[in-house]
């Protein structure tokens, strides 16, 4: 059986390299970044006078949902 010449693994119809660890953390911090992004679009909607007062914790609970979305849709 053939072997892939970049990562040495059985090349069969279905192949596809492993990622690298570098890209698997640039993956984690934009869905991380993307749901902290979001969360501040919802809170300019529903509160656009600032009178929330847990900002932060928004913030947090949108990127680890970012990251929670991607890692679940990834597989």
């Amino acid at each position: 059986m053939a072997t892939c010449p970049r990562c040495k693994g059985h090349l069969t119809e279905n192949h596809r390299c492993p990622r690298s660890a570098t890209r698997k953390v640039l993956e984690g911090a934009l869905a991380a970044l993307g749901g902290a992004f979001g969360v501040l679009l919802i809170m300019a909607i529903v509160d656009p006078h600032g009178q929330f007062p847990l900002e932060s914790v928004l913030l947090v609970g949108g990127g680890l949902a970012g990251v929670g979305i991607n890692r679940w849709l990834r597989g």
